[in-house]
């Protein structure tokens, strides 16, 4: 009995044996395919390209307007009329506001009287002095009264003028302030008036960049209303003085405004195209790995060819200066030359000397 047991377990052990170096072979030759096998990461690169960039200024300023006021009566009056509506548009010269006028207006036709009278007299003195009939006092005194009439015709209507108030500019207005039957003291605030044809854009750039500025030079506007709009303009004034304190100079440029979608006061992002033309070296700004030890890149090198005659890509990292970022790509001023080939993405998974397969259909985390 103890014989037939010792050849079971000898039977099993030789079985757990066969089984045990099956296994060890299969993972020795996995190991020994794994060994032959090279990791490729996937990656997505782009060329740096030569690319022909105009000099920028960028700054912030706010919009204001190109003439703007706010409506206000020069006299006191009580409210008769009211000729607008909030957020029309008017032209020059257009009745606005109707103050009651009904004294100036009765007084009007007496001093009108006065004035032809005075006119008579001063006629007929001057007849008489003429024929030595009077004295020269009295024509004096003549020609006094008809000024004095005059005046008091002039001042009236200048005060029935000023009680229609009308539109001093083609333009915009505002919300009104007022009502009808209201009394309104000297210099009430009535409406505000803006022309929007044309705004001015107020901004201000560092004083180093004074060489650059001139006159005329085209400006380009954002608002964070319109995000996907872009206003042009032109620079009309460049300010006399530097600010002591800041050591920014002012600049004012004129902005186009078609539809009349910018209003004064708005924030503006300002942009001033200035100087030459200039041959820059760009790559994607997805290629820069920034970081406190300096901007560096991953460039694409071939290094032989693959048993298949592929060639076999790896990269290498290289430390670069980056300069101005415009949209998706970064001027390089050091540190690559055009042509050569830089990883956009998948970069955190690069060291140098790893060997990556390009796949530019998909970005790769």
């Amino acid at each position: 009995m103890a014989k037939r047991i010792f050849i079971a377990v000898i039977a099993l052990l030789l079985v757990i044996g066969t089984i045990a170096g099956i296994k060890a072979y299969q993972i020795i030759s996995l190991k020994r395919q794994f060994a032959h096998m090279v990791q490729e990461t996937f990656v997505s690169d782009a060329p740096a390209t030569v690319e022909t960039w105009q000099p920028e200024l960028p700054s912030v300023g706010n919009l204001t307007p190109v003439e703007g006021v706010e409506v206000s009566n020069q006299i006191a009056g009580t409210v008769t009329a009211i000729y607008f509506h909030s957020g029309e548009t008017v032209k020059q010269g257009q009745l606005l506001v109707q103050l009651d006028d009904s004294s100036e207006r009765a007084q009007l036709p007496g001093f009108q009287a006065q004035q032809k009278l005075a006119e008579i007299t001063l006629r007929r003195t001057r007849e008489l002095v003429a024929r030595h009939l009077d004295s020269k006092s009295a024509l004096d005194t003549a020609e006094s009264a008809l000024k004095t009439a005059q005046s008091n015709v002039l001042n009236t209507e200048a005060a029935i003028a000023k009680k229609a108030l009308r539109a001093p500019f083609s333009g915009q207005l505002g919300i009104r302030n007022i009502d009808l039957g209201q009394y309104l003291a000297a210099g009430a605030d009535i409406v505000t008036l803006q022309s929007l044809g044309s705004l001015y854009a107020t901004f201000a750039l560092p004083e180093q960049n004074l060489a650059l500025l001139r006159a005329g030079q085209r400006v380009e506007v954002r608002v964070n209303a319109y995000p996907r709009k872009v206003f042009t303009g032109e620079i009309t004034a460049i300010d006399s003085r530097v600010n002591a304190n800041t050591h920014n100079i002012t600049v004012q440029a004129l902005i186009h405004n078609p539809g009349h979608l910018l209003r004064a006061g708005l924030f503006a992002n300002v942009t001033v195209f200035a100087g030459e033309p200039q041959q820059v070296l760009s790559v994607p700004a997805a290629a820069i790995n920034y970081s406190l030890y300096g901007d560096s890149v991953f460039v694409v090198q071939e290094e032989g060819n693959a048993r298949n005659g592929k060639p076999i890509l790896k990269v290498q990292q290289r430390f670069v200066k980056a300069g101005e970022q415009r949209g998706h790509r970064v001027a390089i001023t050091e540190g690559l030359k055009a042509g050569e080939i830089v990883v956009t993405a998948g970069q955190q998974k690069l060291q140098n000397g790893t060997r990556v397969k390009i796949n530019n259909s998909v970005s790769v985390d």
